[in-house]
């Protein structure tokens, strides 16, 4: 097994004056009000990058003073100037020159971003952006960045390179026109062929939905304009999704089959669907796309079949529709942090679309040449380590894309976009932040439903490992996808089932190390998660435990949790995060699921975390071992009054208030840092706050379970939490600075009020309760909480840690040493006690210091590479 370090500094011996000078540099401080930014605001490379694992591809912010943006989410805008986007134009250029006089290549480009058409060599480059405006050109500054060789480099071909392998003949998108004939005498083995087939035919036999069936009245009574909207969006999505279903069933059975059967009822249709936007209760984006896709795939797949009016008619609405999609991407959403929607699927349809015109139409010129360089630029991912930083809730929304969208490009062009080294990272986040038959991670809105592993979410690790050779996914997929009908009942989704892919993609399952051979953790610096595990054998015997301290912080999908913690065994959660997402911007959902108090975390004078990018927490260390995991989570940021002018807004149209009384109030915060620590694969966890304030303020350590309630019983030297499920408990064992007043509760901050999510028969589920845990200190300045956290079988109880005279704390196997008084240095020193084992861990301070048997690791913070 391989071990898994984040190292600054390795030494062998390590005196105590060596520790003492590292004190101060040990630490990194920021200050920085935001780490990542709703819109670009720096340049990519930076100054004095480093460029090693990818082509090179030039990204720049769009000028302060200038909104290029159509609507952000739920209606917002910028406030800034309105710009005719077809006028902008930037100029760039670069040369190994510093003096940018020799051998200098410079290019003009209508988006905020450029990539060259071959990698450029190894060595020192420099570069500069600049703005177009009425003939002149304002340059940036001259910036620097390094190209290291690599073979294994990322440098897929560039878009002139696209349009020559481009089939110009019909269809050419799900399937290309030469491979057709194979394709569907290939198919017919497979079981995905069956299922097209026969739920096509069940489509035939049933009347087409209208929308008139759009159940707009539960619209009526609404409290807001938002309230209504969504609503509308939701009730109209419910029958344009199932005609969308109906539809791409027919084209696929088409193109498998080839029996116009098919053609001449999707055309029909589509051709009604066309008219529907005219319809007042049709709302949403997404229903928008619906339109594009259709229409798109239509005209490509039945090219042959159509006469010339209904040609014309399809072509008349991909140019309207792709017309308003390009105009909303181009100049923004390059820019843009993760526009969830067009991450999710628009790009995708608009992609496919664009493709399928090309030839056809003149604007798919310009929109094929934007969707082949923005996907170089931004994606696959938003950062460097494959995981999804909007959370475990709305990643399965995105797997379409993220595997329909390079498929399509590798098999034009023949090179492997699946190659992109952020795809093994999204291996490793699938499996860790979800474990087979476990639930997931807990991390961002609307995750509480995600039990365990879906087909979907099972089918984009079977394509991650047939494209990317990853034995780990395919172990994952092996061992969840037992029978030859699991992907069936999702066919269908919208959002994620890839049977149109398993059709296509003929490479097998790769062999080799499976799940056992894994790390007992696996950490994601950029995006902020970290996950442990006790047994990828026997996922009903393993303790997991997760945690979340992100640069992203609470914008988008993702919630307010900065240093919180989860905990699992057998699958189900312990401690966890609390609240339901009802809806992206209500009251509870703002209140009690996005809020910190919902999390495992701390309050400050009982005051949460900021939501938006503004309330971020960091990862300035890790290690993974084979005997100890450790995290530090820094979340000295993440508190204070809100500022974010995206999220005030929000909390305007959605009745928000960002009150003292709601959670949120001048910032008093000076430092939170949570170490934690695995012990073995024992489920043993320990873990450790600093707290500092500028005044004396009050802490409040909070946990919450939404299985069962907690057993709270306090003792002399510390409070004891039990949280429990079916099979399995943590005993939290609660160590503080001062005496602690215990609260628990089984109601939340705000109702759940079920509005808007209505089942087909127009019924409205109640959301239940769950249970909350709070523990209060006296006022201090400085403070310090210590936590053991014993996750174990429900049949096997826990024996209560042992306090020795000395002060120390015996847990199991190890030997627990901690500074949880306020005053000194903060400090913890953890050894194992096993015979013939050289493991221990310590922190004075200053750098942690990690032994396992004759290797020591010092680490010191390190800020990761983020990407905006």
């Amino acid at each position: 097994m391989k071990k898994l370090v984040s190292t600054i500094l390795l030494f062998s011996c390590l005196t105590a004056n060596s520790i003492q000078a590292q004190q101060k540099s040990a630490r990194i401080r920021l200050t920085d009000v935001t780490l990542m930014h709703e819109m670009r605001t720096t340049p990519s490379p930076l100054d004095k990058a480093t460029v090693s694992d990818r082509a090179v591809s030039f990204q720049w912010p769009l000028q302060a003073d200038v909104d290029t943006s159509e609507e952000i989410l739920d209606g917002v805008h910028s406030g800034k100037k309105k710009v005719d986007k077809s006028r902008l134009k930037y100029q760039l250029r670069y040369s190994q020159d510093a003096a940018m006089k020799n051998n200098v290549v410079q290019a003009e480009t209508r988006w905020p971003f450029f990539n060259p058409e071959k990698d450029l060599a190894s060595g020192v480059w420099h570069w500069q952006y600049g703005y177009v405006e009425e003939g002149k050109t304002k340059w940036s500054p001259v910036l620097q960045f390094t190209v290291e060789a690599n073979p294994d480099k990322f440098c897929p071909p560039s878009f002139k390179t696209m349009q020559t392998s481009l089939p110009k003949s019909h269809p050419r998108i799900l399937v290309q026109k030469n491979k057709w004939a194979d394709f569907m005498k290939k198919s017919q083995s497979k079981p995905e062929y069956q299922w097209y087939i026969e739920r096509a035919d069940q489509v035939l036999k049933a009347p087409m939905q209208s929308v008139n069936d759009i159940k707009s009245h539960l619209a009526d009574g609404l409290d807001n304009e938002m309230q209504r909207k969504a609503m509308l969006t939701r009730e109209s999505r419910r029958i344009i999704d199932k005609e969308e279903a109906n539809v791409e069933l027919l084209i696929r059975a088409y193109l498998l089959t080839q029996d116009t059967k098919y053609s001449k009822e999707a055309v029909k249709r589509i051709l009604e669907m066309i008219s529907w936007d005219k319809n007042k209760n049709v709302m949403g984006d997404f229903n928008a796309s619906t339109m594009l896709s259709l229409s798109s795939l239509a005209y490509d797949s039945f090219y042959n079949l159509l006469d010339e009016t209904q040609k014309q008619t399809l072509l008349k609405e991909i140019k309207k529709r792709g017309s308003e999609f390009y105009n909303n991407f181009n100049n923004r959403l390059e820019n843009h942090i993760a526009d969830n929607h067009v991450w999710q699927m628009t790009l995708r349809i608009f992609t496919f679309a664009a493709f399928s015109v090309y030839g056809d139409l003149p604007e798919a010129d310009l929109w094929t040449d934007y969707c082949y360089n923005v996907w170089l630029t931004r994606f696959p991912g938003l950062n460097k380590d494959g995981a999804w930083h909007n959370g475990d809730g709305y990643f399965a929304v995105n797997f379409r894309t993220l595997i329909e969208v390079p498929y399509f490009y590798t098999a034009i062009t023949g090179f492997n976009f699946f190659s992109d080294p952020w795809y093994q990272g999204s291996a490793m986040y699938t499996i860790y932040q979800q474990p087979p038959f476990s639930k997931s991670a807990g991390n961002g809105s609307g995750h509480q439903g995600n039990m365990k592993p879906n087909s979907i979410r099972v089918g984009y690790a079977d394509a991650l490992a047939r494209m990317t050779g990853n034995t780990y996914a395919a172990d994952y997929v092996r061992r969840i996808s037992t029978t030859p009908d699991y992907h069936k009942r999702l066919l269908t989704v919208k959002s994620g089932s890839l049977a149109w892919f398993r059709l296509q993609c003929d490479k097998p399952l790769p062999e080799g190390e499976g799940l056992s051979n894994l790390p007992m953790g696996y950490v994601f610096p950029e995006t902020g998660l970290a996950s442990f595990m006790t047994n990828w054998e026997r996922v009903g015997g393993n303790a997991m435990y997760s945690f979340r301290s992100s640069p992203y912080g609470s914008t988008s999908h993702a919630i307010a949790n900065q240093n919180a913690f989860n905990t699992f065994f057998g699958g189900s959660s312990l401690f966890y995060s609390s609240g339901h997402h009802i809806a992206f911007v209500d009251e509870h959902s703002m209140l009690c699921h996005r809020s910190a108090r919902a999390h495992n975390t701390i309050l400050v004078n009982g005051m949460g975390q900021r939501i938006g990018t503004e309330g971020y927490g960091w990862i300035p260390r890790y290690y993974v071992g084979e005997k100890i995991g450790y995290i530090l989570g820094d979340a000295s940021n993440a508190y204070g009054e809100e500022i974010s002018p995206l999220w005030l807004e929000r909390g305007k149209e959605g009745g928000i208030e960002y009150t003292p009384a709601n959670g949120w109030d001048k910032n008093h915060l000076k430092t939170f840092r949570r170490h934690t620590v695995a012990l073995d694969k024992s489920g043993l966890v320990f873990i450790y706050d600093e707290l500092e304030a500028d005044e004396p303020v009050t802490w409040d350590y909070l946990l919450h379970t939404v299985i069962n309630p907690m057993n709270v019983t306090k003792k002399d030297k510390y409070v004891h939490i039990q949280a429990t499920n079916k099979n399995g408990a943590s005993d939290a064992y609660l160590f503080s600075s001062g005496t602690l007043k215990t609260d628990t509760t089984s109601q939340f901050f705000i109702p759940a009020v079920n509005w808007l999510r209505a089942d087909t028969n127009g019924k409205f589920a109640s959301y239940p309760n769950h249970w909350h845990f709070k523990a209060t200190s006296e006022k201090q300045q400085m403070y310090r909480f210590a936590t053991i956290i014993n996750t174990h079988p429900l049949s096997r109880p826990a024996p209560e840690p042992e306090i020795l005279p000395d002060g120390r704390i015996k847990v199991g196997s190890w030997i627990i040493k901690v500074n949880v008084s306020s005053e000194g240095t903060p400090s913890f020193f953890i050894r194992s006690t096993r015979k013939g084992e050289d493991v221990n861990i310590t922190y004075k301070g200053g750098a942690t210091i990690v032994r396992e048997d004759d290797y020591e690791t010092t680490l010191v913070d390190k800020f990761p590479e983020l990407e905006i």
